[in-house]
């Protein structure tokens, strides 16, 4: 038995009901958002979501050997909230193996929904939380924040926003905290069949 990744819409409640309790809050999801159920032996754990690339974050371009023109090529994990049933996870490490499969299933989906090759993963881990689960998964911690939050939200004020897409800077002095920057680079992103990249990636453990 392993995990399963079920998806869903970003309207899911579960998910809704999870964005009131997690850490960060989101409030919501804007922009390119894949979204998954996460299930082991019928029961229902918590949701990971896929999102669009934040367009700055320290470490991240060099690290990925990216341009400013391939953040379509990179997925934001930008929710990961699970929590126990009956006081507990189902298998050891349980968190790390639904990030590992998470970046399996998400690569697939990227392309079929919009049409780009995944080269690689980022996310925000505030501290002072120091983004374990990630490390175990394979992925380097490769920036910090300097304390500033960037949200993503739907009719900010024009003098707001600080690119074209939607997302403004937060002033919220409660929100001025670091975040630690990890980043994932998929071993395989210039393979252009979909299914080679599926059986190479195989290799996760």
């Amino acid at each position: 038995m392993d995990v399963e990744l079920q998806r869903t819409s970003k309207g899911d409640q579960r998910l809704i009901d999870l964005t009131y309790v997690h850490y960060s809050q989101p409030g919501g999801f804007i922009g390119r958002t894949i979204c998954y159920a996460i299930i082991y032996d019928n029961q229902y754990y918590g949701h990971i979501c896929g999102g669009s690339a934040t367009k700055h974050l320290p470490g991240r371009d060099d690290f990925l050997g990216i341009s400013p023109y391939q953040l379509n090529n990179v997925v934001n994990n930008v929710f990961f909230h699970v929590e126990p049933v009956n006081g507990r996870y189902p298998i050891r490490n349980f968190t790390t193996r639904c990030v590992i499969l998470f970046m399996k299933r998400i690569i697939l989906d990227w392309m079929n929904e919009y049409g780009d090759i995944v080269i690689g993963f980022e996310t925000l881990v505030e501290k002072p939380r120091t983004g374990d689960l990630y490390l175990k998964a394979g992925w380097t911690q490769v920036g910090e924040t300097i304390g500033y939050t960037c949200k993503r939200v739907g009719g900010a004020p024009g003098n707001e926003k600080w690119s074209t897409s939607q997302r403004v800077w937060d002033h919220d002095k409660n929100n001025l905290r670091p975040k630690i920057v990890l980043c994932y680079k998929n071993p395989v992103q210039e393979i252009s069949s979909v299914t080679k990249m599926t059986n190479l990636l195989l290799g996760l453990k």
